[in-house]
């Protein structure tokens, strides 16, 4: 059994996103957009200081959390120094780290094997597609061996086994929340009317269009008249 590991969710107890300088790709396709930090993670910490946190997609770990990752020799992982304050602006003494995932098993899928809808250029994950689903997997040969690993187009989320998951629970680290990979729901669900104004806006490209066909948001013969419009 494999497992998503995310924060507890707790709004008392949580972690907001402070400005960081960036650097951001924009995929000529879709439109996707890639950023990335520059320099020292920055963010605040509200409420009691915990062992992990999702920060804006990203995902930042304690001192304490990195040292259980080491003492066991896991893979897959890289870290970079954060500069976390509290939300009233106070510094803190404790370390954070910013929790790079390197290990990899490919795009993401659902659970009888197809794969999510994505950018044949990019390989982003992309949205407003009309997908909804419950459970995803991967495919064996794509999966690299690492402890700790990630979808290539969903990165920011880490996954972790059955035995690493009761390694982290074991170590009282606080805040954490697992997801079973075959109990995680998706929906991205899509209005027709939202459907047609991007049409007329042209504001598609061809997965994009698949994608709606395919999950029941548009058929072909509205596609064509949406098409025939544009003429």
């Amino acid at each position: 059994m494999y497992y998503f590991l995310y924060d507890d969710h707790n709004s008392k107890n949580e972690a907001i996103y402070n400005e960081n300088e960036t650097k951001k790709e924009i995929c000529e396709n879709c439109g996707g957009i890639q950023t990335s930090v520059k320099g020292i993670y920055n963010f605040a910490i509200k409420g009691e200081l915990c062992d992990c946190y999702d920060v804006a997609s990203d995902f930042v770990i304690s001192e304490k959390f990195l040292n259980v990752l080491r003492e066991n020799s896991y893979t897959g992982f890289e870290v970079s120094e954060t500069s976390p304050v509290k939300s009233t602006n106070m510094p803190i003494d404790e370390k954070y780290y910013l929790l790079n995932v390197t290990g990899r098993c490919g795009l993401l899928r659902k659970i009888d094997g197809e794969l999510f809808p994505y950018c044949r250029k990019c390989h982003r994950k992309i949205g407003s597609t009309g997908l909804v689903t419950t459970g995803v997997t991967f495919a064996e040969s794509e999966y690299d061996g690492s402890d700790i690993f990630a979808f290539n187009n969903l990165s920011n989320v880490p996954i972790v086994s059955e035995k690493i998951k009761d390694v982290l629970l074991k170590s009282k680290l606080t805040n954490l929340r697992f997801v079973a990979l075959n109990e995680w729901e998706y929906s991205d669900r899509i209005l027709k009317r939202s459907v047609f104004r991007r049409l007329e806006k042209n504001s598609v490209y061809p997965e994009l269009i698949e994608a709606w066909i395919k999950n029941g948001v548009l058929t072909e013969q509205e596609l064509n008249e949406q098409l025939n419009k544009r003429k």
